[in-house]
């Protein structure tokens, strides 16, 4: 890291890091572009996608499947979004997942 002076709270030395989870989103020194966030939440959107496998296979209506994915996968790939200085190439990324 670039500034390796050590941080202490209470007299106790606050471990330096890389990169770390708040408030469910990635942090990092080194990806400023978010390209770590952003690939984790296009997994949490496929693995809500998983969850609800047999509703997307079932034979209920596609009104009600697009109700599922819009409440369940879509927020879940796209929290935090809000606070993404996203790329182009980050768009396209986020727009092939969400296809």
């Amino acid at each position: 890291m670039e500034n390796d002076t050590p941080i202490y709270v209470n007299n106790t030395q606050v471990e330096n890091v890389e990169s770390y989870i708040y408030l469910g989103q990635i942090y990092s020194t080194r990806d400023k572009n978010k390209d770590k966030e952003i690939q984790r939440r296009i997994t949490a959107g496929w693995t809500a996608f998983a969850e609800h496998r047999d509703i997307f296979k079932g034979n209920i209506g596609t009104y009600l499947k697009r109700q599922v994915y819009n409440s369940c996968v879509l927020p879940a790939m796209t929290y935090g979004a809000e606070t993404w200085a996203l790329t182009t190439q980050a768009k396209k990324k986020l727009a092939a997942a969400q296809t």
